[in-house]
Formats: structure tokens, sequence, C-alpha cells
């Protein structure tokens, strides 16, 4: 797992897993994307609305990479 610090320049709701749990799709300056995995229990703690409370403000991240190069978002939270 990775740990580094990035600007969030977006946010997007994804359509819930199979198991009907909420999935987002984050966007950083310099073009890096990263998803919530399937599933994931902490995305609950993320607030109705992520969007507002990270798109355009500096956050830490913490995030692997799968075997076939995607990257999976493990942990945000606002770098203060």
């Amino acid at each position: 797992m990775t740990t580094e610090k990035a600007y969030c320049t977006g946010v997007k709701r994804l359509n819930n897993s199979n198991n009907g749990n909420p999935k987002y799709k984050f966007y950083f300056k310099g073009g890096g994307v990263c998803t919530t995995q399937p599933n994931a229990g902490w995305v609950y703690g993320l607030i109705t609305s992520p969007d507002w409370a990270y798109r355009g403000k500096w956050v830490n991240i913490d995030y692997h990479f799968t075997k076939g190069g995607q990257s999976i978002l493990d942990g945000i939270s606002l770098n203060k």
C-alpha cells in the first residue's frame, strides 16, 4: 500500500456493487484516478456527498495497484 498527498479534482458515485454497497471513483490533479473496492466498509464513513468534502482540496490517500494495473483507493482523509 502507498500513502501520499494529492489534490482531489472530483468524485463520481459509481453503480452499487452486486451486494448493494456504494462505490466511488476519485480524480486527482495530474490525471490520477482511483476507485474504491466493491463492498469496502470504510466507504460508509464518507459523508453523503463526498464531492463536497474532497473536491478542490488536498487529501491524504492510501492506495494500491491490482495485478492488472488499476489503482484501488484504500482510504482518504483531508490533509490538514
